[in-house]
């Protein structure tokens, strides 16, 4: 390209404003003329080749075997038998033996109530009982010479009946006046009211002694009562468990129906465990298979039955898992929530892939010949390895042994995508 000079001698600006535009122009048209010159006369650039991008991913080789599934959740420690100590009788305390906290064993005394009132009462029941037999024993006796007497009046009501008898004949016969014969029918009539009276007394003797053992029966249970009241001032536990709280103090006086000592029963402990609505039908089917819990001490306990309800404001059921309680170790705390691990029975043919390896809860990728392919899977549970590792069962027809599986979360994992495996 030949640039030709522009000759500018012959151009004289006549005023210095001119003459100022005219340098400004000169500028500008040198600096067009050199980056044209530069454009032209520069070298002509190759096409860039662009190559496919190839994503750096980690691979697992899988292997399926039957594992347990588990899953993470939280139990509240509960009792199924909380006793609330009450009694029926109106006394002073007098000791307290137990505090809260306390470990109690059965028939172990906790409270002594007075028992001065209580043993005057039973003092009383000993004596009506003994009234009672002793009358029972006067109407035997009396029914005795009753049966004894028989005889007798029945021989005075005939003596008196043959005396009428003759008196009327001689009256017949005017031989008598009518005065002595009425004196001789009011014998014969009170003979025969004293016979009547004493066969009636006679008959009613089994009545009186069977009413009087109903007597020495009711005296007998009111002596029982007493005795059983004289038990309940020393007030004991129920069965072994440890005391939750104690409301009364010596000098307290005892009221009818007031709780005077709280307590669990050790063989009651158990933990209430929410279900996912997910594992319902596995826990359903417990009985083919045990499903245990891990506490954080890594003390396993066994699950001992599911609610027949659900809760609300929950979607699954509640699962109970019995929690051994012992004397002499650490004491549960009712209401306090604990981390367990539920462990379920084994499923066959699952792969335990890490969380990373899984792309929206239903599909991983597959690496063949650098390239992913996708696999949809279906997520059976949880699972955490021997050393402590969390993973994710999952499980599909296509997973065979040998096929290494992306452990890496790639933004946009697609399949067909260039991967090169670590």
């Amino acid at each position: 390209m030949t640039v030709w000079p522009l000759d500018l001698s012959s151009f004289k600006p006549r005023t210095l404003k001119t003459k100022r535009l005219a340098v400004s122009g000169g500028i500008l048209f040198g600096a067009v003329l050199t980056s044209a010159s530069i454009f032209a006369t520069g070298p002509d650039a190759e096409p860039e080749i662009r190559t496919e991008k190839s994503w750096p991913v980690s691979v697992l080789a899988i292997e399926p075997h039957r594992l347990n599934p588990t899953f993470l959740a939280y139990g509240r420690i509960e009792s199924s038998n909380v006793a609330k100590i009450r009694t029926d009788l109106i006394a002073e305390v007098v000791a307290v033996h137990v505090k809260e906290g306390d470990w109690v064993a059965q028939g172990e005394v906790m409270l002594t109530l007075g028992d001065a009132e209580v043993r005057l009462r039973l003092l009383q029941r000993k004596a009506e009982l003994a009234q009672a037999q002793a009358t029972l024993q006067s109407i035997k006796t009396e029914f005795e010479l009753m049966e004894q007497t028989t005889a007798h009046y029945s021989s005075m009501q005939r003596i008196a009946q043959d005396k009428l008898t003759r008196y009327q004949e001689l009256m017949a016969q005017r031989l008598i006046s009518q005065e002595l014969l009425d004196e001789v029918v009011s014998q014969s009539n009170q003979a025969t009211i004293q016979y009547q009276t004493h066969i009636r007394q006679l008959a009613d003797a089994p009545n009186r002694i069977t009413s009087q053992n109903a007597q020495i029966a009711k005296a007998q249970a009111l002596l029982a009562q007493a005795e059983l009241d004289l038990d309940k001032t020393q007030i004991t536990a129920p069965f072994s468990g440890p005391v939750l709280d104690v409301f009364v103090a010596p000098g307290d006086r005892s009221n009818l129906g007031s709780v005077l000592v709280e307590l669990a029963d050790a063989s009651g402990f158990e933990v209430r465990v929410p279900v996912p609505e997910v594992h319902d039908t596995r826990f359903a089917n417990r009985k083919n298979s045990p499903i245990v819990a891990t506490t954080p001490s890594g003390h396993q306990i066994r699950l001992t039955r599911l609610s027949s309800q659900v809760r609300q404001g929950q979607i699954g059921v509640d699962a109970f898992f019995k929690l051994d309680v012992a004397a002499d170790g650490p004491l549960p705390v009712l209401g306090r929530l604990i981390d367990l691990k539920i462990t379920m029975p084994a499923e066959p043919n699952v792969v335990a892939l890490p969380v990373q390896s899984i792309y929206e809860n239903d599909r991983i990728y597959e690496v063949q010949e650098n390239r992913l392919r996708a696999i949809v899977i279906e997520r059976v549970g949880e699972f955490q390895t021997d050393s402590g590792e969390y993973r994710i069962l999952v499980r599909s027809p296509e997973l065979k042994s040998g096929q290494k599986i992306i452990t890496t979360q790639l933004p946009k994992a697609i399949s067909g995508l260039l991967v090169a495996p670590a």
